[in-house]
């Protein structure tokens, strides 16, 4: 496909697979899937499929999409008041907070399901799409992501290494999901892939160091439970050195866009 990467043509895409649905859980899902997020995940799913196998493929696309539905209803959950019970999202009112909580309940559990009706449109004869579809829902799944929000949520957190557990699946498992799914849809080999996924693990944890980082007012556990704010930033930059140097060891591809996203991470500020 000859699809311009871009957060206008991925919010397009995104746009594209929601269903037809003018009542009020359609209406949440709408809301929360389009209320301004940067596509951060969907943008390095297709430049990976891009930089491994030289062209945007349709199930790059489509897993790209079912991503960030994935996403998108783990936020809205997250926001729930029975989870963290943030009255907003993105500098708007959270999906609960506008439409009620059994609609947002509804809405992220509409847009979980989304994301299966949307990956299975691929072309599942690729034995690498099969590997791809696979992996996202395992990340994302009871071993994945909701693992990282069960240990958020239930356990405390009181050494680094319990830190860097929340923070690789509740976090780093949908980066990690991004950048695998991605080589797996331009057929990385599996040395390549075990690569990508390495890249991931550092990215992620580094992302939620920063992010605990920005919401220290409001963050109940974090790295600041068991560094300071100073050791945070070199451990971020520890983290991000890592990712550089795996991005290395393929000097076969374009990695720079990796390389711009762990560095853009470092300075972010939202």
């Amino acid at each position: 496909m000859k699809t311009k990467i871009t957060v206008k043509a991925i919010e397009k895409m995104l746009k594209a697979h929601l269903p037809p649905l003018n009542d009020k859980v359609g209406q949440a899902m709408e809301y929360s899937l389009l209320s301004g997020g940067k596509r951060f995940r969907p943008l390095l799913l297709l430049n990976t499929a891009k930089a491994v196998g030289k062209r945007v493929t349709q199930n790059a696309c489509l897993l790209s999409c079912a991503l960030e539905y994935v996403h998108t209803y783990s936020l809205i959950h997250d926001d729930l008041p029975a989870m963290d019970n943030d009255d907003l999202r993105r500098g708007k009112r959270s999906c609960h907070m506008q439409y009620g909580e059994a609609a947002a309940i509804l809405a992220g559990d509409a847009l979980l399901n989304l994301a299966a009706e949307v990956a299975f449109k691929g072309r599942l004869s690729d034995a690498y799409y099969q590997k791809a579809c696979t992996y996202l829902f395992e990340r994302s799944g009871s071993c994945g992501m909701l693992y990282g929000q069960c240990l958020d949520l239930f356990t405390e957190t009181g050494s680094l290494e319990e830190a860097n557990e929340v923070a690789l699946h509740k976090t780093g498992d949908l980066i990690r999901a991004a950048l695998v799914c991605g080589a797996l849809c331009g057929h990385a080999s599996d040395e390549e892939v075990k690569l990508f996924d390495e890249i991931g693990c550092a990215f992620g944890i580094a992302y939620q160091v920063v992010d605990d980082l920005l919401d220290s007012k409001k963050c109940e556990k974090s790295f600041l439970d068991v560094m300071t704010e100073r050791e945070c930033r070199q451990y971020a930059r520890q983290l991000t050195d890592k990712v550089l140097a795996l991005c290395d060891r393929m000097p076969q591809y374009d990695l720079q866009f990796i390389r711009d996203f762990a560095t853009e991470n470092l300075s972010r500020n939202r």
